[in-house]
């Protein structure tokens, strides 16, 4: 059996829509459980009824439906969005220290500057000003693979 077809079992097993949520918010809920101060000062066992507590609500969570759709889709849709931003943050993190900038350097105006006139240029490349893409996909990629190549090259000279 082949990695893609063991996922797609998965998936129609409910592994997504159903455990993987489950199990997420049962640890969150557990932590949490944990150090609250309701449970600190009692004589129970804070770690069964924190694992009790913990596994009901779960339920309940994996349960209650978004926007029409099962929690587990929502979780998908969200983390496979923040995926996408943070692998953005680290590029972005990555190309400020291919051009020599470092943490201190942000704040000056000249740096500021270069970053805007840097933001526009990729917006507008884009189309990302009302939608109107003055060139092709295929054109905007190689320019904007140009820009960085010379910018690189640049800083790298400077």
């Amino acid at each position: 059996m082949d990695f893609n077809k063991m996922i797609e079992y998965m998936q129609e097993m409910g592994f997504y829509d159903f455990v993987l949520p489950w199990l997420l918010f049962l640890c969150i809920l557990y932590v949490i459980l944990l150090k609250a101060p309701f449970l600190q000062d009692s004589e129970v066992d804070k770690k069964r009824v924190s694992i009790l507590i913990s596994a009901v609500l779960s339920f309940f969570i994996v349960n209650f439906p978004i926007k029409g759709m099962s929690f587990g889709l929502y979780l998908t849709g969200l983390f496979g969005e923040v995926g996408m931003y943070i692998v953005g943050g680290l590029v972005v993190i990555i190309m400020l220290g291919e051009f020599g900038i470092t943490m201190p350097d942000l704040g000056s105006k000249k740096t500021i500057g270069w970053l805007i006139l840097f933001a526009i240029f990729v917006l507008y490349l884009y189309g990302g000003f009302g939608g109107v893409s003055i060139v092709e996909e295929e054109t905007a990629s190689f320019l904007f693979v140009i820009v960085i190549l010379i910018a690189a090259m640049y800083f790298i000279a400077n």
